[in-house]
């Protein structure tokens, strides 16, 4: 009896915990969903002994010139701090009760009249907190382009400090300026010059992968700068978005597989290589750049990875099986050699044609094991006599 009461007891217990789980769970996304829907912004900056933060609940609107908010909608605000070697000063515009705009100026923690002094320390700052957070970029850059052209956006890019900024301003340019392809060289060989973050120069350049249709005057400007990305990581990124965004012309490809050669990791290089694999297969030209890049992976792991991936995109032609047979003969691991050549074994067929190619590179194997693996195959698939 004791025993079912202590089960009854257990069960009830997970049941209850299981309860308060799903109640927390629908309480977190409500609070999520309200979030979202009052589009809540903070940014915070801190640089040699200043802080500085803005907040935006909902939507706000600055004066044309940003040295103000102009309005913020109902049950908004925006709130401006600064922090200055020991001296605070906050400003705040909501909108009260009766519908009107409140602008309340603090100094030091204390309200504070809006005086001359405060309205110039505010036409500053919020410039400065517009332009160096990202915020309204896509209208500023827009603005900018009205009055001062690419020029004059490029000149505003490089007051801002952060790479991210930078990066939102860089593709709201892209996005909304209409470049031809002479300012679209030229706005990704600034990129390249004034971001250094590999991350957000990948971010930039994947956007820019979607509007290079029309633009190829413009390539080798986005490989110059894609050059300029030091991690391995979001260089293959980079060069996977152009593949998923264009139809690659013959120009493209050549490309892609010269930037994927110069990788240091084999694991990255060898990842590109396999998502581009079967559109090289159909040209010479292109084949003979696709087994290059493929030869200038070390680990034998990886370069027997991009020859199996090449080899299941299709039916290989003589010609490509013949190529991967001689890139084959590279690999120095005896296991990857027969490993591959066992996964080749029906694509070969026999076929007289590769018979030679076949069996040399089966003869480069030095493990009498591995050799014999692959020997055993071809004799019970009466390939060989």
């Amino acid at each position: 009896m004791v025993s079912k009461i202590s089960k009854t007891i257990l069960y009830m217990l997970a049941l209850s915990a299981a309860c308060f789980v799903f109640l927390k769970t629908i309480d977190t996304l409500a609070q999520k969903r309200q979030d979202e829907t009052r589009s809540t912004m903070r940014w915070e900056q801190s640089d040699d002994g200043l802080k500085m933060r803005v907040e935006i609940q909902g939507k706000a609107e600055f004066t044309e010139d940003y040295t103000d908010i102009r309005d913020v909608a109902e049950d908004g605000y925006v709130r401006i701090e600064e922090d200055r070697r020991g001296q605070s000063r906050r400003y705040e515009v909501r909108r009260s009760s009766n519908g009107q705009l409140q602008r309340t100026y603090y100094l030091n923690g204390e309200a504070h009249p809006l005086d001359q002094e405060a309205r110039n320390w505010l036409a500053k700052t919020v410039l400065n907190a517009v332009r160096q957070s990202g915020i309204d970029a896509d209208k500023r850059v827009q603005t900018i382009m009205r009055r001062r052209g690419v020029s004059g956006v490029l000149e505003e890019i490089a007051l801002v400090s952060s790479d991210y900024a930078k990066r939102i301003y860089f593709q709201a340019l892209i996005k909304n300026g209409n470049l031809n392809t002479a300012d679209l060289q030229n706005v990704l060989r600034e990129a390249a010059r004034q971001i250094s973050s590999d991350y957000e120069q990948a971010q930039l350049l994947i956007g820019v992968a979607e509007v290079l249709r029309g633009k190829e005057a413009a390539i080798p400007a986005f490989f110059e700068t894609t050059a300029t990305i030091k991690s391995d990581y979001e260089h293959q990124r980079v060069l996977t978005a152009l593949l998923k965004n264009n139809t690659p012309s013959r120009e493209v490809l050549v490309q892609i597989a010269k930037s994927a050669s110069v990788m240091s990791s084999d694991y990255e290089k060898a990842k590109v290589l396999k998502t581009v694999a079967a559109v090289y297969l159909d040209d010479s030209q292109l084949r003979d750049v696709f087994f290059q890049a493929v030869e200038t992976i070390e680990s034998d792991y990886e370069h027997r990875g991009v020859l199996s991936a090449l080899l299941k995109t299709s039916k290989p032609s003589e010609e490509v099986l013949s190529g991967m047979l001689s890139s084959l003969t590279r690999i120095s691991s005896d296991y990857e050699k027969a490993t591959f050549l066992l996964e080749a074994s029906d694509a070969y067929a026999g076929d007289a044609r590769l018979r030679s190619a076949f069996l040399k590179a089966v003869e480069s194997i030095k493990s009498d094991h591995e050799r014999g693996r692959v020997l055993s195959a071809l004799m019970k698939n009466k390939q060989i006599g």
